[in-house]
């Protein structure tokens, strides 16, 4: 026996010994198809699961050498499976925060004034009278918005308050501004010129038209939380998102309310009952905000921390929207030349607070809906890592991204910066707001990524739902539907579907793989947590949903009804049955 035959011999001893020393897999699943959304292993058959990992992932022959006699086994059948979904930006804390408003119609401010008056007569007992949600496009298409003179001709000595249908301002009577204390604005100053502010009269006094988080805090004085209604808000939300195959989001803000949601959801983590992983955030929303804003996301990871709740990012709104011309423009606003919008910070402020970040190793999410609001994170992240010899810490994500200067998407990739999109606003808007703010040139350039995709830069998705009656939205199925197609869903026949506008170009439909790779890996990348998520790998958390239908091969219009019929995560199947 020559020496070369023996160390081979030897070799293959101690490799059989190992394999077979090595403990089975708990769980091993076969006859997939199996989306991995790893580039070097793209589909596999088979996975085998020890404990909270994957194992093995591959054929359906490799995997047998990972059974044993107690690996649960389960047939997929051809099922498509697709890793774990991430949600990169939603609100789980505003399911149910407080008692359901009154709902008004959406088609004449006459109708939604006798709405007002008959809601207000049929609860007489109702110190408040709240309602939603009145479109902005009948006013002007958001350029100008409703005063509060009409409200005092149905309703003048009760409060009234009604949220418009983009959530980002309100319409209040007389006497709700009375309770305010607000009057003349040379005695109540605005918390934010040109972003958070009380819209005003030739002569200084208050519309009643109040814009972004200006009223905010009002909240806290007349609207009492109604805590069981939050925590069953929460506890709904939170299945629904599970149930769909979402098993990690990352909350994008309470403004004063964390301390409420993080206490429940904490309890929820300590006793073994919270179904996802959240990426909770400390909020900033008004300027000077970011002096507090490190300590006080230390002071909420060292009361609300734990094995599922995570607390290591800011999030700043960062400008408004420009369908109330509040988000922060490089150019005028097509309809009011005197107006770009403004941001919480210059960015000066904000490289100096993303170096902090930088020494304190925590990660920022920016709400940036105008492009002058975009370029400035941009410039900030780049001088900031200008700064510094070491690469910089921070994870950079900016979210919404109604329009992008075309001169910035290669910056995205070029700084490593995160293009954070909601899916789901990507059809066709009737009568939209914003092609009035922006007009039809730039118009045509909102919510465009396809660059950013080509360039490689990260993308993630998001449902980004505020409240209990926008929940359906949070299906990332819908979502996936309307980035594939650029069309929001209009009905439930297939031929409305098709039917509905195209918002183009053409190009900007998304194949499958792209809006799972958002979904997925986009998000893991965002949160910090790739190298534990956002595809099936051996050594990665074992979460994975299989589907009841392929999305690579069903009709385009059917995606949104996809169901998962079992969901994993960490190795358990916590949804579902095979």
């Amino acid at each position: 026996m020559n020496q070369q035959f023996l160390i081979f011999l030897v070799s293959g001893l101690l490799a059989s010994s190992c394999t077979l020393n090595e403990e089975p897999a708990d769980t091993i699943l076969t006859g997939g198809k199996i989306f991995t959304v790893d580039n070097n292993n793209p589909w596999a058959e088979a996975i085998a699961i020890r404990g909270t990992r994957f194992l093995y992932v591959g054929d359906n022959a490799g995997v047998e050498a990972f059974a044993g006699p107690d690996t649960n086994r389960y047939a997929l059948n051809g099922k498509l499976v697709i890793p774990g979904l991430v949600d990169a930006h939603t609100h789980p804390g505003g399911m149910g925060r407080y008692a359901r408003p009154g709902q008004l119609p959406t088609d004449t401010q006459e109708n939604i004034l006798a709405a007002v008056k008959e809601y207000a007569e049929e609860n007489p007992d109702l110190e408040w009278i709240e309602m939603c949600c009145f479109p902005m496009r009948l006013y002007d298409r958001g350029l100008t918005g409703p005063d509060r003179k009409a409200l005092d001709e149905v309703i003048a000595n009760r409060p009234v308050w009604l949220t418009s249908d983009i959530g980002h301002s309100i319409w209040v009577n007389s006497k709700a501004l009375e309770l305010m204390g607000v009057d003349r604005d040379d005695r109540t100053p605005d918390p934010h010129p040109g972003v958070s502010f009380y819209v005003r009269d030739e002569d200084g006094r208050a519309t009643g038209w109040i814009k972004e988080k200006t009223y905010r805090r009002y909240r806290l004085d007349f609207f009492p939380v109604d805590t069981d209604r939050n925590e069953q808000g929460i506890n709904t939300f939170l299945d629904f998102l599970v149930s769909h195959g979402v098993t990690t989001l990352m909350d994008g803000g309470n403004t004063y309310y964390s301390d409420e949601v993080y206490k429940y959801i904490a309890g929820l983590d300590r006793s073994s009952e919270l179904p996802v992983r959240v990426e909770g955030t400390y909020h900033i929303f008004l300027p000077g905000q970011e002096d507090d804003a490190i300590e006080g996301l230390k002071s909420l990871r060292s009361k609300y921390e734990g094995d599922r709740l995570k607390l290591r990012t800011i999030k700043i709104h960062f400008d408004g929207t420009n369908e109330i011309r509040t988000g922060a423009v490089l150019e005028p606003y097509t309809d009011d030349s005197e107006n770009r919008g403004d941001t919480v910070m210059d960015t000066e402020q904000l490289r100096d607070f993303i170096l902090a970040l930088h020494y304190e190793k925590l990660d920022l999410h920016v709400h940036t809906v105008g492009d002058r609001a975009v370029r400035i994170v941009l410039d900030a992240t780049a001088l900031a890592k200008a700064a510094l010899k070491d690469d910089l810490y921070p994870r950079i994500a900016v979210s919404h991204l109604d329009i992008i200067d075309p001169a910035d998407y290669p910056r995205f990739k070029e700084l490593g910066v995160t293009a954070q999109y909601t899916p789901s606003w990507h059809g066709s808007n009737f009568d939209d707001p914003v092609l009035a703010a922006l007009g039809e040139e730039r118009y045509e350039r909102t919510l465009i990524l396809r660059p950013l995709i080509d360039d490689g830069a990260n993308v993630s998705f998001s449902s980004d739902v505020t409240g209990r009656t926008g929940m359906n939205s949070a299906n990332p199925f819908l979502g996936m539907q309307t980035a594939h197609n650029r069309q929001y869903p209009q009905g439930n026949t297939r031929e409305s579907n098709e039917n509905a506008k195209i918002r183009g170009p053409d190009s900007e439909r998304l194949s499958i793989e792209q809006v799972i790779r958002a979904y997925t890996m986009g998000g893991a990348y965002q949160l910090r947590m790739d190298g534990d998520l956002g595809s099936i790998e051996p050594g990665k958390l074992a979460d994975l949903a299989i589907l009841d239908r392929d999305l690579f091969t069903i009709d385009r219009y059917d995606i949104r009804n996809t169901r998962p019929v079992a969901v994993f995560m960490e190795g358990d199947m916590v949804r579902g049955k095979l």
